[in-house]
């Protein structure tokens, strides 16, 4: 070992903090167009570099990560400062790089501009436009890709390394499996420009049982299964997740007629909230009827029928049955809270009867009670300033 390498590994003993990176912090992202280069961060890198999500060994680290707004072919570049002269060092490039196709371009920026337009003189979207729409005379539209054409696993490929950036516990999905299905929603601009990629889902279609006579009749039924949700920051917190949801439940799944439930993988609290709050407007649009919701009295035929026309599991649809019982209660006078209460309640008993059973009187009771509380303290937080068609009684 040289003097030169003594010195510097002296110095990083003697201030480590020099030398360590959040990789959070040290990774730069960048969607760039034809007028400029958006930087958004990661929420999370534990997936790529550790659960410390710390890089060791470099000063001044900086990893950038440039996506196009439209084909997100990737270009991956790394600056530092120094670098200790340490062979337990990881290597940057290729720890990412396991997590990017290979057409990402390394550090020659120059060749990747040139490259994306050389790719966009026969570039189209690689697959079907399942729907369209305008809000605010913004055009968008939804495309289900067609994971089985080598440009439709390449998009996807680029786009993938957002679940492990923006999703805890992501992972990729077996993309080689039919059953997989990759919808990416693009927003339209006017005129000649291209769409930029606003988000993305993927979803499972789980085959179900029909029946011996439509099985017999060969008739499919599945239950599509959301597993990956993301909308890219610099388009959250505009209602774009909430509509694109809402576009896939009802344009495109609620009208295939082999779809008979909608389901999702262990959402998280951001999603059920999104969830939540398209779900009561989705209602609002399907001609549901806000009045048959009546805590001590529901018709039981009306709710599976209902749930089973709208496609929606056993889970959701209690809870939105639950969260209108509570609007009700505070905006009109057709329910009372003694009625809410028990009929939440006999749900929350239901779900933890074998716990709550172990328990003597007094303590089942307060538990339920602090479910209860915590479920009504969430459910208004949702409702928030959302109106429903709930109307109030007229006083004789």
């Amino acid at each position: 070992m040289s003097l030169a390498d003594q010195k510097q590994i002296s110095a990083a003993s003697l201030q480590p903090e020099l030398w360590t990176s959040s990789s959070n912090d040290a990774l730069k992202c960048f969607i760039t167009n034809e007028e400029e280069a958006i930087k958004f961060q990661p929420i999370f890198t534990y997936p790529i570099f550790g659960d410390s999500e710390t890089i060791y060994g470099y000063k001044d680290l900086q990893i950038f990560l440039c996506f196009d707004h439209f084909t997100f072919k990737p270009f991956l570049n790394i600056k530092y400062l120094e670098k200790l002269n340490d062979s337990d060092l990881i290597d940057i490039k290729s720890t990412i790089g396991k997590y990017l196709p290979d057409s990402t371009i390394f550090k020659d920026e120059i060749k990747w501009v040139d490259s994306i337009k050389e790719e966009k003189q026969n570039y189209k979207i690689p697959g079907n436009k399942v729907d369209e729409f305008k809000i605010d005379n913004i055009e968008y539209e939804i495309y289900k890709i067609d994971l089985s054409s080598p440009e439709g696993l390449e998009l996807h490929k680029r786009l993938q390394i957002l679940v492990l950036l923006y999703i805890e516990a992501g992972s990729f999905i077996d993309s080689e499996d039919k059953l997989w299905d990759l919808y990416v929603f693009y927003e339209k601009p006017q005129g000649e420009k291209e769409p930029s990629i606003v988000g993305f889902t993927t979803a499972y279609n789980y085959w179900t049982y029909p029946g011996a006579l439509k099985f017999d009749e060969g008739i499919k039924e599945t239950r599509i299964k959301i597993s990956q949700f993301i909308i890219l920051p610099m388009y959250q917190n505009k209602g774009l997740g909430q509509i694109f949801y809402t576009h896939l439940c009802d344009n495109i799944w609620l009208k295939d007629s082999n779809i008979i439930e909608i389901v999702v993988e262990d959402p998280n609290e951001q999603f059920d909230d999104l969830r939540d709050k398209a779900d009561l407007k989705r209602l609002s649009n399907l001609n549901f009827d806000f009045s048959k919701v009546i805590p001590n009295n529901i018709d039981l035929n009306w709710v599976n029928k209902t749930k089973k026309d709208l496609k929606f599991e056993n889970r959701q649809f209690s809870r939105l049955l639950e969260i209108i019982l509570l609007y009700k209660l505070k905006h009109t006078k057709d329910v009372s809270k003694s009625d809410v209460r028990k009929f939440i309640k006999q749900r929350l008993y239901k779900k933890n009867k074998e716990g709550l059973d172990n328990l003597d009187e007094n303590n089942r009771k307060d538990k339920l009670q602090t479910a209860y509380q915590n479920l009504e303290d969430d459910y208004y937080r949702i409702l928030g300033d959302i109106n429903l068609p709930a109307k109030r009684k007229r006083e004789d």
